[in-house]
Parts: structure tokens; C-alpha cells; sequence
């Protein structure tokens, strides 16, 4: 999370609001305020639209596997259709 004040909006407004599209962003006012910035129509390079990767809810595995194997394995597989 990114806080900025008022005037640093004011001053930096392309800083604050790409800072927006990779992290939380909280703008603090003179009046003891905060707001929370969120983008819209925002989509990363994977294509979704939280900003977090597609893989990330996956659970994973501890495995004694090199990525060798796992290419081998693949081309294996292919090879079989």
C-alpha cells in the first residue's frame, strides 16, 4: 500500500495514478480524510483485472523434479496425441 497527501496529487498526478495501477494507493486529505484510489478498465499483462496473477489461488507441491524432466514429460505427452 502507497499513501500520498493531497498534495502530492496535486503536484504528481501521473506518479500517483500509475502507482495506482500496481498498488493500492490511499490519498490523505488536510481534514483527516483518506480515499482510496482504484483504477478502472484496468487490465495487467496477464489480462485480468485485479492485478494479481491467474495462478496465484493455485496451491502448489513440494516435488523432487528438475524442469528438465517436466519438459520431458511434456514432449512425452504431445507426442502421444
Amino acid at each position: 500500500m502507497l499513501v500520498f497527501s493531497i498534495y502530492d496529487l496535486a503536484k504528481n498526478k501521473s506518479t500517483v495514478l500509475d502507482a495506482a495501477l500496481t498498488n493500492e494507493v490511499i490519498i490523505n486529505n488536510d481534514d483527516g480524510k483518506s480515499y482510496k484510489l482504484l483504477p478502472i478498465n484496468n487490465e495487467n499483462k496477464n489480462g485480468n483485472k485485479n492485478g494479481k496473477s491467474p495462478l496465484e489461488n493455485i496451491p502448489y507441491i513440494s516435488a523432487d523434479i528438475t524442469t528438465q524432466e517436466i519438459v520431458d514429460l511434456i514432449r512425452e505427452y504431445r507426442a502421444g496425441i
